[in-house]
């Protein structure tokens, strides 16, 4: 664990050991690494929410350990994993750095999504149920296990998180946003292809802070991204 958190740290990634920790357990085989001199200096996961969709995160090389292709040979071990499964369709939220392996490993961009942050009240904490059908719906797939786990706000190293959000319309997912525990800094990962998603976050004081390049590879999925107003997070999209 010392070593997985050595690497998302490196990045300035925000995940704490629960997060780490979280991946190994939903998807214990999908979880790769390569080792070099007694400790962990790259890593890669996959996800798969059943035939439809797998997912491809924490894709992470130490700086003194990269140019010698260790992303690209854990995205085939992934990609691998994938096939082996028969899973129709892979995604991942590319970095400007990692984009370049993509592309060569055949993904193509879909849309845009960011992280943006700013800074919430306190305020009633409210439970709030995922339902489970609207966001296979939205999201694509099914994937309620990491729902379960996540619930829709989770703590951070650098900031806590809010999402996942899924709903219709853009007055519910302001109260789960407003009431759901959280408490000064706080990220939250938006999709462009919800612009509603954009504007209540922007009228909440929240402000773009990361890009990235929401990528596919295989062919599309049937999924409502306009429901999705707070991603899981980019390692599951």
């Amino acid at each position: 664990m010392p070593d997985l958190m050595a690497l998302s740290i490196s990045a300035n990634w925000n995940q704490l050991e629960e997060d780490w920790e979280r991946m190994l357990r939903l998807e214990p085989e999908g979880c790769f690494g390569i080792e070099e001199a007694g400790r962990v200096c790259a890593s890669a996961t996959a996800v798969t929410y059943g035939p439809e969709l797998a997912w491809i995160g924490m894709v992470l090389t130490l700086p003194d350990s990269r140019g010698r292709g260790f992303a690209t040979r854990l995205l085939k071990q992934c990609l691998e994993f994938c096939a082996a499964r028969s899973v129709a369709c892979v995604k991942l939220d590319a970095t400007d750095l990692g984009r370049p392996v993509y592309e060569k490993l055949g993904f193509q961009e879909e849309y845009v999504v960011e992280r943006w942050k700013g800074s919430l009240d306190p305020a009633e904490e409210r439970r709030f149920e995922h339902d489970m059908e609207l966001d296979r719906q939205a999201f694509g797939a099914e994937r309620s296990a990491l729902l379960a786990s996540v619930g829709i706000c989770r703590a951070g190293r650098v900031a806590s998180y809010v999402g996942p959000i899924v709903t219709k319309t853009t007055a519910e997912a302001r109260e789960r946003v407003l009431h759901c525990g959280l408490s000064g800094p706080v990220f939250w990962d938006l999709s462009h292809a919800n612009p509603a998603a954009l504007q209540l976050a922007e009228s909440l004081g929240f402000a773009p802070a990361r890009r990235l390049w929401r990528m596919r590879r295989g062919a599309p999925i049937d999924e409502n991204p306009e429901y999705v107003f707070a991603l899981a997070g980019f390692e599951f999209g």
